[in-house]
């Protein structure tokens, strides 16, 4: 058999896993159909005693716990595929505990205000959550599935991951040279990739590419940055 999983695959079906899952559920036939399919993968992966000992039939009556053991699964799956044992690389969600955000900490990552975010609620672009009441505070699990203005869809979690790296990388930069330095340097990336200012170019535009859409939240959040630094450095 020369058909193999490559590098570029495991990772591509890393990043969209909780889009699969999700799509195994709630895009087969039938909710039966889910079930029967992720019985038969259970039963059928090698090295996979102690995540099955973890299963029984209460999973499927639980909408969120279902999609994380089918998530766990699928990852368990991959590790098969590409020859590590489950010894040696055990499932994130078997060892890493779920997350929750605030709307208020999730428009720090989205680079959006906290009433956009709670717009977006309310148009259902985050699968499965809604407005929580008056006393109440909405709670988004990083498995969430994320609905682009173009219609892409991607995990909370790999949105927050996306953007912690990006923090990372500002930080490291901004050790070998001062904020603003950094922060125009970023903004010219930006203007030499779409040939224009943010106001000319990304912000005219009403339907973003899920690629255009990072691109616009990170060049606002620097336009922000660069325009606090040149305030402070007139003070």
């Amino acid at each position: 058999m020369n058909m193999g999983i490559t590098l570029v695959e495991k990772n591509q079906f890393s990043r969209n896993a909780s889009g699969i899952a999700e799509e195994l559920i709630e895009r087969l036939s039938s909710f039966d159909n889910s079930i029967l399919l992720f019985k038969v993968l259970a039963l059928a992966l090698k090295n996979n005693e102690e995540l099955v000992q973890k299963f029984d039939e209460s999973i499927f009556e639980d909408p969120s716990q279902f999609r994380e053991q089918y998530l766990a699964l699928l990852e368990h799956a991959l590790s098969q595929a590409v020859g590590t044992s489950k010894e040696n690389r055990p499932s994130p969600l078997l060892t890493t505990p779920i997350k929750e955000y605030t709307p208020k900490e999730l428009s720090k990552y989205f680079g959006v205000s906290v009433p956009t975010i709670f717009k977006w609620i309310d148009q259902g672009r985050f699968e499965g959550v809604q407005r929580a009441g008056s006393n109440k505070h909405n709670h988004i699990p990083d498995y969430t599935i994320y609905t682009y203005s173009s219609g892409a869809k991607a995990a909370v979690r790999d949105i927050i991951a996306s953007w912690e790296h990006e923090e990372t990388e500002r930080l490291r930069l901004v050790n070998e040279e001062d904020d603003l330095t950094y922060y125009t340097a970023q903004i010219a990336q930006f203007e030499s990739k779409y040939n224009g200012e943010f106001e000319r170019t990304l912000g005219t535009k009403e339907q973003l590419t899920p690629e255009e859409e990072t691109d616009a939240q990170v060049w606002r959040h620097l336009l922000g940055r660069q325009k606090h630094g040149f305030r402070d450095s007139k003070k």
